[in-house]
């Protein structure tokens, strides 16, 4: 073989081997935008549950009341997207129970309440119909919670 042979064979290496970089290149990039977009999305989820966590805990606040309902907290849900950015959607159903007697002699009422707090980021509530489910940094999150009260606000024992 002479040398301007071998010289040719080095430039076809080099561009093979330029080729190989750039794809392990393009790889590693594609690999570094997927992992930041899931953290993305763990981080709005991890708020997005704290804001339904917090929806939770105002319903409960809410409801140990004297004579609550399920209305006290479904009629005028609290408004987090100022502070959070979430809108929180909350769910309540009222079971009423009478169990043991008050020192007066008259029947002990209480109330079980089952709540569903819903929040998501995206839309003015958070129902299947939302239109923002489509976008791709929708975030929806539901937790859901029981709490049993007397009928004048005290926690049942």
């Amino acid at each position: 073989m002479t040398a301007r042979r071998a010289g040719g064979f080095a430039y076809i290496a080099a561009i093979v081997f330029l080729v190989v970089l750039a794809g392990f290149a393009l790889a590693a990039l594609r690999l570094s935008e997927s992992a930041q977009v899931t953290v993305n999305q763990a981080l709005l989820g991890a708020r997005a549950n704290q804001a339904a966590r917090a929806g939770l805990e105002w319903a409960f606040y809410q409801l140990k009341t004297p004579n609550a309902a399920c209305t006290a907290v479904t009629a005028a849900p609290p408004d987090f997207i100022a502070e959070t950015g979430y809108r929180v959607t909350l769910g309540c159903d009222m079971q009423t129970y009478f169990e043991g007697q008050t020192p007066a002699g008259t029947p002990l009422e209480k109330h079980i309440f089952q709540l569903d707090a819903t929040a998501c980021n995206i839309g003015s509530a958070c129902t299947p119909t939302n239109p923002g489910v489509t976008s791709p940094d929708f975030i929806e999150r539901k937790r859901s919670a029981s709490i049993c009260v007397t009928v004048d606000g005290a926690d049942c024992y």
